[in-house]
């Protein structure tokens, strides 16, 4: 289960750097729907999860089964 969350938040971290990228890129040139699509949906969404998913990582070795 340690290893699942782990892979879950940093999925949700790589969603995020990339969505910031892209609202930068739209920002830049202008188009503000877009702009605001990906902020509104896509970057508060996942930041949401970040938290979520992080208040449920422990710091404990993984278990392994025989």
């Amino acid at each position: 289960m340690p290893a699942q969350v782990s892979r879950l938040l940093h999925a949700h971290q790589i969603v995020l750097k990339e969505a910031r990228t892209m609202a930068r890129l739209s920002a830049d040139r202008g188009d503000d729907g877009t702009n605001d699509l990906i902020v509104s949906s896509v970057i508060r969404t996942n930041e949401a999860q970040v938290w979520f998913v992080a208040e449920h990582a422990v710091d404990s070795p993984l278990v392994r089964t025989k």
